[in-house]
């Protein structure tokens, strides 16, 4: 029987592919004195392509970004900077996120959040999404010092749950640091299907909108 639900974030309840969007639109225009001469199409389309889903941090992004457009009135150092202090208020959900929190809670599971990132810049932005009440224990890699697929972060996460292994189940969209990492130590797993993976055939349950989710969790 499951006791306790634990999430991934970013591309698990937090659409960081539509928030990233509506981030670099903002900045094209916050910095539009200098940013004018690159139509804001192009702009969205560079910085996505450049950040490879979250793989290349933002240093580098803007350094090969200002450098392949010629910018130089402005620095890499002070759009990072920007990035950093602004990118929660672009910050969307999946549709349904908080309905599903809410069902779940309803039923009485046990939640907790564990994502590989920075630190506060990741609180940032879960705090941004209002959903941190539903949430029991909330473990970002940088502030607790180890990062998923690393076992040590998924047991300290039960641990804060009261919950075993075998009573739990992940929800995340990245097959080796959430699936892999979450299995290893007997927990149940959920793929959120994300179109960068084709599949994830490993895992106990695939979950393409938060929405049915509720409903997964109850048949495993």
């Amino acid at each position: 029987m499951i006791k306790a639900v634990l999430f991934d974030l970013d591309g698990t309840l937090l659409d960081r592919a539509r928030s990233l969007i509506h981030f670099a639109e903002q900045q094209h225009q916050r910095f539009h004195n200098v940013l004018g001469k690159i139509p804001k199409s192009i702009y969205v389309r560079d910085f996505a392509a450049l950040d490879s889903n979250g793989r290349v941090w933002k240093d580098e992004v803007y350094r090969q970004l200002l450098e392949r457009h010629k910018i130089t009135a402005v620095s890499w150092e002070t759009m990072l900077q920007d990035y950093v202090d602004n990118l929660a208020m672009s910050c969307v959900g999946f549709p349904g996120l908080v309905p599903m929190l809410a069902e779940l809670q309803s039923r009485g599971y046990a939640m907790g959040m564990v994502t590989n990132g920075r630190s506060p810049f990741q609180e940032r932005n879960i705090s941004a999404l209002k959903i941190q009440p539903f949430f029991s224990t909330i473990l970002v890699s940088e502030a607790v010092g180890l990062r998923k697929p690393d076992s040590a972060i998924f047991r300290r996460a039960l641990s804060d749950l009261n919950t075993a292994a075998i009573e739990s189940v992940f929800v995340g969209d990245s097959p080796k640091s959430d699936i892999e990492g979450a299995q290893q130590i007997g927990m149940k797993t959920i793929w959120k299907h994300n179109s960068e993976w084709k599949s994830c055939d490993f895992a106990d349950a695939v979950c393409k909108d938060l929405a049915g989710l509720p409903k997964i969790i109850q048949g495993l």
